[in-house]
């Protein structure tokens, strides 16, 4: 079988979640190969907790042009949802973002042209 190389975005509350998830083998198709805050706190608990192969960037949009992933999971502040889903699916990643996708119509219809335009998965959950 073949993994996904996955990078999460934001690694709060909802991303570190995700992050034990992958780690207790709830999802085998899923490496973690990457994570990315802004918060240094957050940083310094990814590098205390998480391996040492698991990457950790200062921002979203380092870790995005890495190389390094698949597809990302972004658990931002909502505000950032589709700036980041966007950039992911222009550089080929696909995207599974937290709820809510957008504060508003116009930013949702934008990440699913983007959708559109690129080809890539986009889930909301």
């Amino acid at each position: 079988m073949k993994q996904v190389k996955l990078g999460i975005i934001g690694i709060g509350n909802m991303g570190s979640a995700h992050c034990g998830n992958i780690l207790d083998g709830k999802t085998p198709e899923i490496i973690l190969t990457a994570v990315a805050d802004l918060r240094e706190n957050r940083r310094a608990w990814a590098l205390g907790n998480l391996p040492d192969s698991v990457v950790v960037f200062e921002d979203g949009d380092s870790l995005i042009t890495s190389g390094l992933c698949d597809a990302v999971l972004i658990a931002t502040p909502h505000y950032e949802h589709p700036r980041l889903a966007m950039l992911a699916m222009e550089h080929g990643l696909h995207v599974m973002c937290e709820k809510p996708m957008a504060h508003n119509t116009e930013d949702a219809q934008k990440m699913l042209d983007a959708r559109d335009r690129t080809g890539k998965m986009l889930t909301i959950g």
